[in-house]
């Protein structure tokens, strides 16, 4: 796509804009500028190696929107008016979250996929519940509906227009296309949150290049959106954030590594507080059928 027209398409963008509300208060680029801001985009992408054919036909594509108002999502995350603004507490949270109906829900999940949680689990010790607590927090595991409501290229190209989050915009646009060359998927494949995390596992698109894995090792066959993946990707997460089977019953480590995810105190208070249950609930699981089959032997050698 030349230069000369970029405007058009830029008109087309706002022309049929459809994906979120307008914003005066928000709106700080002026839509005469918002042409160059594009081009000032695809420049810096190019120089990091990124395909400049590709990114045009991102722009070019029938899916693409900027998103004037990608800032009033980070402004209004629940980790930023708990943690930061403090205009609510640790219990708002967990409401917010619901994190009691997580922890039915996510049982049931765990025991449909127990022979795949324990292979995850003895690849390095980390526990079962705590891999599904975080898939749980992030997308209410794994429900259709929190697949993402943007297109991660769309989103990022929104924060490096209307935020202060260039240089992220810059790293992520970059990994994403590296990811996207690496597994074969277009770009539009990869339904996003207004951050640009992608997947079951809500990782942002370095992170996808950095950690995420095949269950079977196939690093070529790699899908955010496929469950077996997203379990042994979080793991693999944890473990290269120093955790462990040696520190997984230390508080600090576990705080750090769930803290490297995503970096909310809140966050990672929700997460152990389901982790915590998990864990309560299948230790009484094993206690309960331990005495069912102690109770069998003794029906047996008493027989």
């Amino acid at each position: 796509m030349k230069s000369r027209y970029l405007p058009i398409i830029i008109f087309m963008v706002f022309t049929f804009w459809g994906c979120v509300s307008y914003d005066e208060h928000v709106r700080k680029v002026p839509d005469s500028l918002i042409p160059a801001k594009v081009e000032e985009l695809k420049n810096q992408l190019i120089m990091n190696g990124v395909s400049g054919e590709w990114f045009d036909k991102q722009i070019q594509h029938d899916t693409f929107r900027l998103h004037s108002n990608i800032d009033q999502y980070f402004q209004k995350s629940a980790e930023k008016q708990t943690d930061h603004e403090k205009k609510h507490d640790i219990t708002w949270y967990f409401a917010r979250l619901g994190v009691n109906a997580k922890i039915e829900k996510g049982k049931t999940f765990i025991e449909d996929r127990i022979e795949l949680f324990s292979r995850a689990e003895a690849k390095h010790g980390i526990h079962k519940e705590l891999i599904a607590a975080i898939i749980g927090v992030e997308t209410n595991f794994a429900d259709r509906h929190q697949r993402g409501n943007f297109y991660a290229f769309n989103s990022l190209a929104s924060q490096y227009i209307f935020t202060n989050r260039k240089n992220f915009a810059i790293r992520e646009i970059t990994a994403l296309y590296k990811f996207s060359q690496k597994t074969g998927h277009s770009s539009q494949y990869f339904t996003s949150s207004y951050a640009g995390a992608i997947g079951w596992g809500q990782f942002i698109p370095s992170s996808l290049q950095s950690f995420f894995i095949d269950s079977n090792g196939a690093d070529d066959d790699v899908d955010p959106f496929d469950i077996e993946d997203t379990i042994f990707s979080v793991e693999n997460y944890l473990y290269k954030n120093k955790l462990s089977g040696e520190n997984i019953g230390d508080y600090n480590s576990k705080y750090k590594a769930i803290f490297a995810y995503n970096r909310s105190d809140a966050y990672v208070k929700a997460v152990l507080y389901i982790y915590d249950h998990f864990r309560d609930y299948f230790r009484q699981n094993q206690t309960n059928g331990d005495m069912e089959q102690g109770k069998a032997l003794n029906s047996l050698f008493n027989y």
